[in-house]
């Protein structure tokens, strides 16, 4: 599984790179997200290989869509694809891009791959056999102290943390260290990796699972936690998150009102 879908990704990433800096003019979708046609031909592609290698399994994408949480049984597999996360930064020709793709079965995630064409960095998981980067073990930053570590932002404008000035002023002054990269993905693979301590995701409703499976799965094999600001464990799809090494991402929870 894991050799497939690093296989699967490198695919995908060669289309990226044919069509990166080269998209033309911005154009926006639903929601005000950006799209290019290299979104839809990579998950094209993701779609035909895992019909390939599982016809039975379900597939739900950014781009094309498939079965709703509630259309899908506990027993089903489904594969959750966002062919390139941070689609805004790729169009841009920012290098903060990635390919996810994550295999659930019910809320469980069993199998993760995420892959930065950049950097030909792919970050891959299997449920209780840890999580690796280009095929060596990785973990969550082991540093506890709140006022060294890093913080990576995912905040959405409508989202609790925008929309509470003083909430926001308290979050920037607890780390001092924080980076806003556009791509929660690519985020949540390197919080895993031990790159940053932990993300702090705020959104209006809920996050999408194929922006977030995979990174889930990278967290917990990495020795990390992912939970809502309350640090009740987070429920897929809910709409705020915190994410990475357990000791700073429950320090981050005392900022968080009820």
């Amino acid at each position: 599984m894991e050799k497939m879908m690093i296989r699967w990704s490198e695919e995908a990433a060669a289309i990226a790179r044919r069509h990166y800096r080269r998209t033309g003019k911005l154009e926006f979708k639903y929601a005000n997200e950006a799209v290019t046609e290299a979104d839809g031909e990579i998950e094209n592609l993701l779609r035909l290989r895992i019909g390939e290698a599982f016809p039975d399994d379900l597939i739900v994408g950014e781009e094309f869509g498939g079965p709703a949480p509630g259309e899908i049984s506990a027993e089903s597999r489904v594969w959750q694809i966002d062919p390139i996360d941070g689609t805004l930064n790729y169009a841009l020709g920012m290098p903060n891009y990635c390919i996810s793709m994550a295999l659930m079965q019910g809320e469980k995630v069993l199998a993760a791959c995420i892959h930065q064409p950049a950097t030909g960095d792919t970050f891959t998981a299997l449920a209780g056999k840890g999580a690796r980067l280009n095929g060596q073990i990785i973990g969550v930053h082991e540093d506890q102290n709140l006022d060294e570590c890093i913080v990576s932002l995912q905040l959405k404008r409508q989202g609790r943390v925008m929309q509470n000035p003083q909430l926001l002023h308290d979050l920037s002054l607890a780390p001092l260290r924080l980076r806003r990269c556009g791509a929660v993905a690519l985020e949540l693979a390197w919080v895993a990796a031990g790159f940053c301590h932990v993300l702090v995701a705020s959104f209006k409703g809920e996050i999408h699972s194929w922006d977030v499976a995979a990174g889930l799965l990278l967290i917990r094999e990495a020795g990390g936690e992912v939970m809502d600001f309350q640090g009740r464990p987070y429920q897929m799809r809910g709409p705020e998150m915190l994410a990475g090494s357990p000791g700073v991402a429950r320090q981050l929870t005392g900022l968080f009102p009820e």
